[in-house]
């Protein structure tokens, strides 16, 4: 990692030790209530899964990321500044299971809500409840060696080359709740964001090959989309939720073409079930494509994979239910 990005990377932490001290000042108002839920939906979840799966992923034992969060809010509703370090790691099925470079990442947010939306026509081309945040973040893989292996011209060194950016992303979320009957409901979210990395804030070997602007699109359903006749369905789907989300990476890629889907294109669906008897943790399915997310390997090839796992489940479907309405 180069000094300016440990410099980058420590000012963030220095900013999560001030948010941690001011927990306690979250105010218990229902409006608050309803903005902080949407800000915990749209925090990224820890995860582990059971190998690689299925596609062209190396083996491995597990790949994980650790992902916990510290709020700051003042006493007004409508803001909250949000820590979110995390860690991710992929531990390789080999002799000693060795550990691939770990993946770190550390996000400061800002959110905000969206007072004008219920009142515009936005509401009814999108949701009802809206926010739109901003973060700065950093993304590294804490190594310093030689971005391309000494040996050869072009060829990536995976053992110990320094991956780090650090970059800028900006979006809006927005929320519906749906009752269907007295037991069962639906939570609908649609997300669209922007990431950039701007000039000189990556080691100058990424600046032809990684893709320096990123934009995406999520749609997210929790529960039924609507009542069904069999209950058991309904149960399962009360359980359930479904995850679809689609990224362009535009920008230099080596070479690529602006319209090159075959390496532009980011598909990400992710199926989760939330049993009942396991109240903090879901069970998911995820097939990925597309540029490969852990770090110096997005050089590696495309990532296309099938995997399956349990990950923390930081929704409070009760108190959703009470406050997005």
């Amino acid at each position: 990692m180069s000094a300016k990005s440990f410099s980058f990377f420590f000012t963030l932490l220095l900013v999560g030790h001030f948010a941690m001290g001011q927990v306690d000042t979250l105010e218990n108002s229902v409006e608050h209530q309803k903005f902080l839920t949407m800000v915990n939906a749209n925090r990224e979840q820890s995860y582990i899964t059971f190998g690689s799966g299925l596609g062209n992923l190396e083996p491995l034992i597990f790949e994980s990321r650790l992902s916990p969060s510290y709020f700051f809010t003042g006493q007004k509703r409508s803001w909250a500044l949000v820590l979110n370090p995390q860690v991710q790691i992929r531990m390789l099925d080999r002799k000693s299971m060795p550990i691939r470079n770990p993946s770190y990442k550390v996000y400061v947010t800002y959110y905000h809500d969206i007072k004008f939306w219920q009142t515009s026509f936005l509401k009814k081309l999108f949701y009802r409840n809206a926010l739109w945040y901003a973060s700065v973040a950093h993304h590294s893989n804490g190594q310093d060696g030689s971005f391309y292996s000494p040996d050869t011209t072009r060829n990536v060194n995976l053992e110990n080359g320094n991956f780090a950016t650090n970059f800028l992303e900006i979006g809006v979320s927005s929320y519906h709740l749906e009752k269907l009957g007295k037991n069962n409901f639906s939570i609908r979210e649609i997300k669209a964001w922007l990431e950039w990395h701007p000039p000189g804030w990556s080691i100058n070997e990424m600046n032809d090959n990684y893709g320096y602007y990123r934009l995406y699109a999520k749609a997210g359903f929790i529960g039924p989309m609507r009542k069904r006749k069999d209950d058991a369905v309904n149960r399962w789907l009360q359980q359930s939720s479904l995850e679809l989300k689609a990224g362009w990476i535009m920008g230099q890629m080596n070479g690529a073409s602006p319209l090159d889907m075959s390496h532009r294109l980011v598909i990400d669906i992710t199926y989760k079930y939330y049993p009942k008897w396991f109240d903090e943790v879901a069970f998911f399915m995820r097939f990925y494509r597309g540029q490969d997310y852990y770090n110096i390997y997005y050089l590696n090839g495309e990532l296309t994979q099938l995997s399956a796992g349990i990950t923390s489940n930081i929704m409070n479907f009760k108190k959703a239910v009470k406050y997005l309405k």
